[in-house]
């Protein structure tokens, strides 16, 4: 009890300084002070740097880890969705479906198919690993605003694969609930009147705006698969555990421990480390190198 109690204070500290730079992306920061350049390029790198912090906190809520209650929770995760725009129900739903699906088509970008040439597939996959992949998480939840009869030919043209027939019927269930396809109505229309404020209140230097939401949905593009990047396609629960300075390993809630979370998705974030400590595995390199190797590009895998 009194660990749990710990793990929500810092929880709380965590979600008020995530809170708080995203308060000043979105129009706080040009009504505080003048930027000059200098000022505005570090800027955007803090919130680029703050951009697995928030998400962090965001996964802990998909699975109704981050205080422990799913009404606040799910209430504070639609929150840190709506800042980075990207509805709770639909990010969640695709982060559960990697977790029961590992490895199915729609999710290992980096797999060349037999026979497929390497260089229209480097075109697709750069493109996603740069800012495709939370670029497709904010434009998908866009289907709901058509008739509810679309859902499933659309989920069909996204992946149609035999494979994914689990997942898109995971889906077709989910998202023909009129619940969740208000409650995602919902947040896309508080996401497109928050970047109005947001873009009316930087004004003139809007872009800089601009600048720090392409650099976040770059950054989630980079830490999407990095932690799957060249493992079998059989890889089930497996995933890459690596190695990252304690501070670091805060900033991105422990996000290194992907393997250890994947077979104890039960565990709270600040539980990982010692759960891996306890498995006696090793890390398989380092947090920037898993990242910096997605540049090797697709791969036929096995």
């Amino acid at each position: 009890m009194q660990q749990r109690h710990n793990g929500n204070v810092v929880n709380a500290g965590l979600l008020a300084v995530a809170g708080s730079i995203a308060i000043l992306q979105y129009g706080a920061l040009p009504l505080l002070v003048h930027l000059s350049r200098a000022e505005a390029f570090f800027f955007v790198i803090v919130v680029a740097a703050a951009t697995p912090l928030h998400y962090g906190l965001m996964h802990e809520t998909m699975h109704g880890h981050l205080f422990g209650d799913e009404k606040v929770d799910r209430a504070i995760g639609r929150m840190l969705g709506i800042a980075l725009g990207l509805p709770w129900e639909t990010t969640r739903f695709g982060h559960l479906a990697h977790h029961s699906q590992n490895r199915h088509s729609f999710d290992r970008p980096e797999a060349l198919g037999p026979g497929q040439a390497r260089f229209p597939a480097a075109l697709v996959y750069y493109s996603k690993l740069l800012i495709g992949h939370a670029l497709s998480y904010a434009l998908a939840p866009l289907a709901v605003l058509l008739p509810v009869g679309t859902t499933g030919p659309i989920l069909e043209w996204m992946d149609g694969e035999q494979e994914s027939e689990p997942v898109r019927a995971a889906a077709l269930r989910i998202f023909t609930n009129m619940r969740r396809r208000n409650a995602i109505r919902f947040d896309l229309a508080a996401i497109a009147a928050l970047l109005v404020v947001a873009i009316w209140l930087w004004g003139s230097v809007w872009p800089i705006f601009a600048c720090c939401i392409a650099a976040r949905w770059s950054v989630l593009s980079l830490l999407d698969n990095a932690p799957h990047y060249g493992m079998p396609l059989d890889s089930g629960l497996d995933a890459r555990n690596t190695s990252i300075p304690f501070l670091a390993g805060v900033l991105v809630m422990n996000g290194n421990y992907h393997g250890t979370h994947h077979h104890a998705p039960q565990l709270r974030w600040h539980e990982l480390p010692d759960a891996f400590a306890r498995s006696g595995a090793t890390p398989e390199g380092n947090w920037v190198a898993a990242l910096l190797r997605q540049f090797r590009g697709p791969m036929h895998l096995q």
